[in-house]
């Protein structure tokens, strides 16, 4: 491509080729390899990691195309890798584990074919003065499968696993992270609002296809207020959050990567997806609640989404705690 940026036509298609690659299934890496996808990335990364998060989000995939994004910013401060590597997610929040103890957290799948695990812990308190950071260590991937379980709960299809107690004896020494995880679990926050923004779009399509098709005194429910109104309200709540990822992506190029805008904006995803489930759940009755249909799958994928590098209420709780301690208000976009 010579021209910067993709315009709509292009954007278009490439939603489309995606749609295709992720309905298919198999390697997800293979496939975008094959479209080329490292030169998209490369000419607009915010419109394609969008693109691409939306509609992984859309299809129900499971893949690791997260722990790319997060990988791509911590590169530079890790020695060069022996084999394709994962990420072991903190669990609770962005906050890394504790060096001093077992290593937990959560895998986005299984290790097959994964010769290296990467693991943000926390500055040890000893060195860290009263300074926060993370350091970065390398376990190999088999030690973390043998302390993996598959995460249990409503969404057992996306394949995710918790480490709860892997050794941290044998890993490589601690490379000290500096701003890089925080540019990391900025840009995470911001693929998973795109992914969340997907997931909440096919639930929104769900509960329209239904209420459109459901006949009730002789008329569809669509036409109803009351329906129509809890419609609207989910649609808006997608369009705002989209328009605040937006937003999110022009602050990237900060040093921190946007962090201050990534938080908002995932905040704001994990208010959208449970306002948009709840309207949804609401007016297709029953039918929301049963295996029939598909839309207890994105209540319950967005759910985990939204619990993935801080949940909304944890990061709401974070702000105001920091706005009430005197942090300046970073202004995010001018009015």
């Amino acid at each position: 491509m010579t021209t910067p940026g993709l315009d709509d036509a292009t954007a278009e298609l490439l939603a489309g080729s995606l749609r295709e690659v992720l309905a298919e299934g198999g390697d997800l890496t293979a496939a975008l390899a094959e479209l080329g996808w490292a030169d998209v990335l490369a000419d607009d990364p915010a419109r394609a990691t969008t693109l691409l998060f939306t509609e992984h989000g859309r299809a129900l995939a499971h893949s690791r195309v997260l722990d790319d994004v997060l990988l791509a910013e911590l590169a530079g401060g890790l020695p060069a890798a022996t084999g394709p590597r994962a990420l072991l997610y903190p669990l609770h929040s962005d906050h890394p584990a504790d060096p001093r103890g077992p290593l937990t957290g959560l895998l986005l799948g299984g290790l097959d074919g994964i010769a290296e695990v990467v693991v943000p812990t926390a500055l040890d308190p000893a060195d860290a003065g009263d300074t926060a950071g993370a350091t970065l260590r390398i376990l190999p991937a088999d030690l973390v499968a043998a302390a993996a379980q598959p995460v249990r709960g409503f969404d057992t299809a996306a394949g995710w696993l918790t480490v709860s107690a892997a050794p941290a004896g044998p890993a490589g020494p601690a490379t000290p992270a500096g701003d890089a995880w925080t540019r990391a679990v900025a840009a995470g926050r911001r693929a998973l609002a795109a992914e969340i923004i997907g997931g909440c779009e096919a639930a929104l399509a769900i509960a329209v296809a239904h209420t459109s098709a459901r006949v009730q005194y002789g008329r569809s429910i669509a036409t109803f207020q009351a329906v129509r109104h809890r419609l609207a309200e989910a649609h808006v709540a997608v369009e705002s959050l989209r328009s605040e990822l937006t937003v999110a992506w022009g602050s990237a190029g900060q040093a921190d990567g946007g962090a201050w805008a990534a938080r908002l904006v995932k905040l704001r995803a994990g208010l959208a997806q449970a306002e948009v489930m709840r309207h949804a759940v609401q007016v297709c009755g029953a039918m929301g609640l049963s295996l029939e249909s598909e839309l207890h799958r994105f209540v319950a994928r967005t759910a985990a989404l939204d619990l993935l590098l801080g949940d909304h209420r944890t990061l709401a709780e974070q702000l105001g705690t920091e706005l009430l301690a005197g942090a300046e208000l970073e202004p995010v976009v001018a009015i």
